[in-house]
C-alpha cells in the first residue's frame, strides 16, 4: 500500500468510530431527553469506568506525557501520582454525586450546585464558568487531533482539513446519540489505548536501548539529572510536585462533564467500584512516559521540533507506514472521543442552565425535550465555534487554556464542603469561588506559576485552593443562613 497505508489505516479508525458512536440514535431514533443527556441513569460498572477511563486517556495522555518525558525528564513522574490520589478523592466523593442526581434527576453540574444551596443563580454562575473552562479544553482536543493526523498522514492531509472531518464526525454521533453514543466509542478507544500504549512502551527502549533500565542508565549519562527532579527544568522542584498533586487530586473530578457522567451511573457503587479499579487504567500512563525518555536518546543529536509529537515521531521513525495509521488512528479517537463529551456537556451547561433557567426564568412549560432539542443544536454550533476558534483565533483561548486546570480545581470546596458539611454556606461559596478564580487568573497572567515561596516553588492553583478554601469556611461559619441540603 505504500505511504498511503498510514492515511488509509487513519480514515478506517475515524470513519469507523463516528459509526459506532452514532448507532445507538439511529436504533432508537425517538430517544428520550433523560437517554440522550445522561444515558438514562441505568450505566452498569464497566460502561461507567470506560466511559471516565476515556478522561483519562486524551490528547495529553496521548501527547503529553511522552512530550514532558522527553522535554522535561523527572517532573513528568507526577503524572503518575495524580491518579492515585484523585481516585481517593472520587470513591468518596463521586457516590454521593449520583446519589444526588438521582433522588433529584439532575443533569448538570450547575444543576447540583443550584441544588446545595438553593441558589439558581449560583448554578448558572458556576455553568458559565465551566463552559469558559471546557472551551479551550476542546479546542485542545482539536488542536492535537490536527497535529497528529498531519504527522500520521506524512505532511498530505493538513491539520485544518483533519479537524474539519473529525469533529464533523464527532459531532454527528453526538447530535444522534448523546451519553450512549460517547460511551459505546470511548469502550473501543480505551482498549486501543491500552494496547497501543503497553506495546510501544515496552518494546521502543527494548528496541533501541536492549532494555528499560539500560534505557534509563544511558538517559542518565547523556543527561545527569535529568531523571531527578527539576529535571529539565530551572522550578519544578519536590514541592511543586506535591503541591501539584494536590491541585490535581482536588481538581480532576471538578470538571463538568464528569458531573453528568456520574448522573448516568446505575447507583452510588457504580463510580465507588471505578474508583478501585481505575488506577490499572492509569499505570498504562507509565508507558508513553518511557516512549519519551527512549526519545531523548533517539533524537540526542537531532531534536525534535515540538516535543508532544515525541510518541508520533518514535513509531514513524521505527515502522512501516501502516503502523504509523494504526497509532495515528489511536491517537485521533484519544482526541475525538473526550471532545464528543465535552460538546455534550457544554451544550447542557448551556441550553439547560444558561439559556432555560437564566434567560427563560426557568419556564416550567418548557419540556426535557425543548432542552434536549436545543442541546442537539448547541452542539453544531459549539463545534462550528470551536473550529473557527482552533484555525483562525487560537490564541483568543490560550490563557484559559491555561488557567483550566486550576480553574476547575476551585469548585472543589464548593461541591465537596456543600455535600459533607452542613455548614457550609452560599455566601461562603460564592465569596470562596471568586477569590480562588481571580487567584488562578491574577497568578498565571502574571507568570508567577510556579508561585516562588521561601526558594521553594508552589503550584499557582494550590496556592489559590487553599485561599479558596479559608475563605468557604470562615464566611459560611460567620453566615447564620443559606446552608447547604445534605441527602
Amino acid at each position: 500500500m505504500g505511504d498511503s497505508s498510514a492515511l488509509i489505516v487513519l480514515f478506517i479508525f475515524i470513519i469507523g468510530i463516528a459509526v459506532l458512536g452514532a448507532i445507538p440514535g439511529l436504533k432508537d431514533k425517538h430517544m428520550s431527553a433523560e437517554n440522550w443527556a445522561v444515558g438514562g441513569r441505568d450505566f452498569g460498572r464497566w460502561l461507567n469506568w470506560f466511559i471516565m477511563a476515556g478522561e483519562v486517556y486524551t490528547a495529553f495522555a496521548f501527547l503529553g506525557a511522552s512530550g514532558w518525558a522527553y522535554a522535561k525528564g523527572g517532573p513528568t513522574y507526577y503524572i503518575l501520582g495524580y491518579g492515585a490520589l484523585a481516585y481517593m478523592v472520587g470513591y468518596h466523593v463521586l457516590p454521593r454525586v449520583c446519589e444526588y442526581g438521582h433522588r433529584h434527576m439532575l443533569v448538570t453540574q450547575g444543576d447540583l450546585v443550584e441544588y446545595l444551596y438553593s441558589s439558581r443563580p449560583l448554578g448558572i454562575f458556576v455553568a458559565c464558568i465551566g463552559v469558559a473552562f471546557l472551551l479551550p479544553y476542546l479546542q485542545l482536543q482539536l488542536t492535537a487531533l490536527g497535529l497528529i493526523v498531519e504527522v500520521t498522514s506524512l505532511g498530505v492531509i493538513p491539520r485544518v482539513q483533519a479537524m474539519l472531518i473529525a469533529f464533523i464526525m464527532v459531532a454527528i454521533f453526538v447530535f444522534l446519540s448523546g451519553l450512549k453514543g460517547v460511551a459505546s466509542t470511548a469502550v473501543v478507544k480505551d482498549v486501543m489505548m491500552m494496547g497501543a500504549m503497553l506495546f510501544f512502551g515496552l518494546y521502543l527502549p527494548y528496541h533501541y536501548c536492549g532494555g528499560i533500565g539500560e534505557m534509563f542508565n544511558q538517559v542518565e549519562a547523556l543527561k545527569p539529572g535529568f531523571l531527578t527532579f527539576p529535571g529539565g527544568t530551572p522550578s519544578l522542584d519536590v514541592v511543586w510536585t506535591m503541591s501539584t498533586l494536590v491541585v490535581m487530586a482536588a481538581g480532576f473530578y471538578m470538571w463538568p462533564h464528569f458531573s453528568t457522567n456520574t448522573f448516568s451511573a446505575r447507583d452510588p457503587e457504580v463510580p465507588k467500584h471505578n474508583a478501585v479499579w481505575l488506577p490499572v487504567c492509569h499505570l498504562f500512563l507509565i508507558f508513553p512516559m518511557l516512549v519519551g525518555f527512549t526519545a531523548v536518546l533517539v533524537y540526542a543529536n537531532n531534536p525534535l521540533p515540538v516535543a508532544d509529537m515525541a510518541f508520533l515521531y518514535m513509531v514513524k521513525d521505527t515502522f512501516p507506514a501502516w503502523v504509523l495509521g494504526i497509532i495515528g488512528g489511536a491517537g485521533a479517537l484519544a482526541c475525538m472521543i473526550p471532545a464528543a463529551d465535552l460538546l455534550l456537556s457544554t451544550s447542557l451547561l448551556i441550553s439547560r442552565n444558561i439559556y432555560i433557567k437564566g434567560f427563560r426564568g426557568g419556564d416550567e412549560s418548557i419540556s426535557p425535550e425543548h432542552m434536549k432539542r436545543v442541546a442537539r443544536y448547541l452542539i453544531l454550533v459549539l463545534t462550528a465555534v470551536a473550529l473557527y476558534l482552533s484555525i483562525f483565533h487560537s490564541s483568543l483561548l490560550v490563557n484559559l487554556l491555561l488557567t483550566g486546570y486550576s480553574g476547575v480545581t476551585q469548585f472543589f470546596p464548593l461541591l465537596a464542603l456543600g455535600m459533607f458539611w452542613k455548614e457550609a454556606s452560599k455566601k461562603g461559596a460564592v465569596c470562596g469561588l471568586i477569590i480562588g478564580e481571580f487567584l488562578v487568573f491574577y497568578l498565571m497572567l502574571n507568570k508567577m506559576d510556579p508561585f516562588p515561596i521561601m526558594g521553594e516553588h508552589l503550584n499557582a492553583g494550590f496556592v489559590a485552593l487553599v485561599v479558596n478554601f479559608i475563605v468557604f469556611v470562615v464566611v459560611s461559619l460567620l453566615t447564620k443562613d443559606g446552608k447547604t441540603k445534605l441527602v
